[in-house]
């Protein structure tokens, strides 16, 4: 485990929801200009702790994810290209699928079967923090790379 995903689910068994660790791991691993008010990032992704409260489905790591990819590569005006974006999210959902091996970031589907017990639950989730943020610091790397 790198140290990005090793820190994200640290944070996550900390108490912090999964959302909001993808995207404060990011912040730390300097992946996040570190101008930007921490406490307002925390506050913007924390709707999406718990796959959104009782909507129970987008994945909060996943939509921690796509926050960070936003954040770095995301439009910056409506005249901007949508295309780029667009793309990368789609690659994002794309690879975490493929990582999970489902057809669904829908949070009740990835906890099924572990809802019983919390702690069991919670490492699950741990585990799909953790390959969130593996997939998104190589999306990273690899889409910095080829914007110089």
């Amino acid at each position: 485990m790198n140290k990005f995903s090793e820190t994200a689910s640290t944070l996550f068994m900390q108490g912090y929801s999964c959302s909001e660790a993808v995207v404060k791991a990011a912040y730390e691993a300097g992946i996040i200009d570190r101008k930007i008010d921490p406490e307002l990032l925390n506050r913007i992704v924390s709707p999406f702790s718990g796959a959104m409260g009782e909507h129970q489905c987008l994945c909060g790591a996943v939509a921690g994810s796509q926050l960070v990819l936003g954040l770095l590569f995301g439009r910056t005006a409506p005249s901007s290209d949508h295309n780029r974006i667009k793309e990368l999210a789609s690659e994002f959902n794309r690879e975490f699928k493929e990582k999970r091996n489902v057809k669904t970031a829908c949070c009740r589907a990835l906890r099924k079967g572990f809802d019983e017990d919390p702690k069991t639950a919670r490492i699950n989730c741990s585990h799909i923090v953790r390959d969130a943020t593996n997939i998104l610091e190589k999306m990273v790397e690899k889409t910095s790379r080829s914007s110089v």
